[in-house]
């Protein structure tokens, strides 16, 4: 690994379940085992835990927080593994896999990187006999529902399994000449339209010559077939009109082939769309509270990724004004978080399916276009999704329906015009999210890049500084209060935040100070602190008292200055 390589593993903004950072001052126990005594946080115990999350790294001799000022975690240097060679030797005894101890000597000291492979398929690594996994800076016992994924996993792949005694019959014609249809509008190929439809199934793989795959059943299988072979491959479609209500308002059941299902989902779901329009000069988009590519998107990844094999729950397509949720069976497969998700490339539960999808269209090999769902909704204004309500039994899938920055849909909009700004639809728009959101950055580099560009500024110093979109995007949008409220750092300077507006605005009325406080500040409240601001002679105000049109402003000093 070469110093810059360590620099940027030293700037991960977290810890993951596969990188664990320690400043290991003293020398760290190999086996864990002293006397009776069982000491997990051991390099043994780290391999277990690190290992069964799908292998990773362990670093030993920096600080566990990141340094503000440097944006990377400080090198204090180790000599944890004293004897690396022996330490190496003593973990392939207990584990049957061998690990690389890296040392990387610094003018700060040296680092050891220990990488730790990923536990057999199928079992799972155990530590003196209990399977470990990480919780925090703890090394707990691994959950049975954990602890079962890991033991299914020798089972192969559920839906490239021939399906019992089924047969051609099975399959739903109607279905079939669909599959067909959508092969060939990917592969965009004339010779390719002489195929029957059995030879296309059997160009997909999902008829073998040992017979109908589950693959074959899932996506053009009758109902018939369907209820007698995998009859959990039912998906239900609820309505929810308010979230708080005890149950559904409407719920509609499909079990049939998914090439037909799929168009069915939309409808239901497109049946309780609502629109919201935007107009901003010759900027003219409609905004849908659910969008068809993100529930096709949504949809599919229930499909593809749930667990069919010895499992009897259906899959949930749950709407409401306020979101899309999409529930499946079996939690998220090793090595894949609700954190990286996004980024996790080739996690297939199922890869017959996968690949069948893909080949017709409905997929990309890399991914399942959950990229293009969060690229949605963060442009659209409505934040982004996330998997609460996720478990090691279940994946949820939240994406949401309401518009919360009307303003930041102009922003993005604006920022790509022209292309003067080297915009990654995908990442920096969630880097920019995250900074309308909450005003910290996660991304060094590109919020480097943001504020030379201009796009975002800084505000406040040491422990108190935040970053917010620039004063020039709030101008754009004529939201002057919500620029002024982001500067805002603490409640004691409620004066200094009037004073500040109206610095930077001219003059303020009642209902521009409301929105400054977001509510926070009683109206009387407000008036206490102009009037006060007046008496000392900081402020005037001009107008009709009691009048809703009527302006405070700043006292400007003979020479012209505040």
């Amino acid at each position: 690994m070469t110093r810059e390589e360590l620099n940027k593993l030293l700037a991960a903004d977290t810890e993951t379940e596969r990188l664990e950072f320690k400043e290991a001052k003293g020398q760290l126990s190999i086996l864990g085992k002293d006397g009776e005594r069982m000491n997990r946080k051991s390099l043994y115990g780290y391999c277990v835990a690190i290992g069964n999350e799908g292998g990773g790294k362990l670093v030993l001799g920096v600080k566990n927080e990141v340094n503000r000022a440097t944006g990377m975690r400080d090198i204090v240097g180790t000599n944890a593994i004293q004897n690396v060679q022996k330490a190496r030797e003593e973990i392939y005894r207990v584990l049957d896999r061998s690990i690389e101890i890296e040392e990387i000597a610094t003018e700060c000291g040296t680092v050891q990187i220990v990488h730790i492979p990923a536990h057999p398929i199928g079992q799972a690594f155990k530590f003196h006999g209990v399977p470990l996994r990480r919780n925090g800076e703890d090394l707990v016992e691994m959950d049975d529902a954990r602890l079962q994924d890991i033991m299914l996993e020798t089972r192969g792949d559920f839906s490239a399994r021939v399906a019992g005694g089924a047969t051609m019959a099975d399959l739903d014609p109607v279905a079939v000449a669909l599959l067909k249809k959508k092969w060939l509008d990917k592969k965009q190929d004339a010779d390719l339209k002489s195929y029957s439809e059995e030879e296309v199934l059997r160009k997909l793989l999902l008829v073998t010559s040992e017979g109908v795959t589950n693959a074959a059943i899932l996506l053009v299988g009758t109902t018939e077939a369907l209820a007698r072979y995998i009859p959990q491959a039912e998906i239900f479609l609820e309505w929810w009109s308010d979230e708080k209500l005890p149950e559904y308002e409407r719920r509609d059941i499909l079990r049939e082939a998914f090439v037909l299902a799929q168009e069915k989902i939309w409808k239901f779901v497109d049946a309780r769309n609502t629109r919201v329009s935007l107009r901003e000069g010759f900027f003219e988009s409609d905004i849908w509270a659910y969008d068809k590519e993100s529930v096709d998107e949504a949809v599919l990844n229930a499909f593809a990724h749930r667990e069919y094999f010895n499992r009897t729950e259906p899959a949930y397509v749950h709407i409401s004004p306020e979101r899309l949720s999409v529930k499946s069976a079996g939690g998220f497969l090793p090595g894949v978080t609700a954190e990286n998700a996004l980024y996790a490339e080739g996690k297939w539960r199922n890869r017959r399916l996968m690949e069948a999808l893909g080949e017709i269209g409905l997929v990309e090999r890399a991914s399942v276009g959950l990229d293009r769902i969060y690229r949605a909704t963060i442009s659209q204004g409505k934040g982004l999704p996330d998997f609460n309500g996720t478990t090691a039994e279940y994946v949820v899938l939240n994406v949401p329906a309401k518009i919360k920055d009307v303003n930041f849909v102009y922003f993005l909009q604006k920022i790509q015009e022209g292309g003067q700004f080297a915009i990654n639809p995908l990442r920096d728009f969630i880097e920019l999210e995250h900074i309308r959101e909450s005003g910290k950055a996660a991304d060094r580099e590109r919020l480097a890049q943001f504020l030379s560009w201009g796009i975002v500024e800084k505000v406040g110093r040491g422990r108190g500084v935040k970053y917010i979109l620039t004063k020039s995007f709030y101008e754009f949008v004529d939201n002057r209060s919500e620029y002024t409220r982001k500067r805002w750092l603490s409640k004691e300077q409620q004066k200094q935040v009037l004073l500040n507006y109206l610095e930077q605005h001219g003059r303020g009325r009642k209902d521009d100070f409301r929105k400054l406080f977001e509510g926070k500040l009683s109206d009387y409240s407000i008036f206490v602190l102009l009037n006060e601001l007046r008496n000392s002679g900081q402020v005037v105000f001009t107008g009709r008292e009691r009048s809703r049109t009527s302006d405070w402003c700043l006292v400007k000093s003979t020479e012209g200055h505040v």
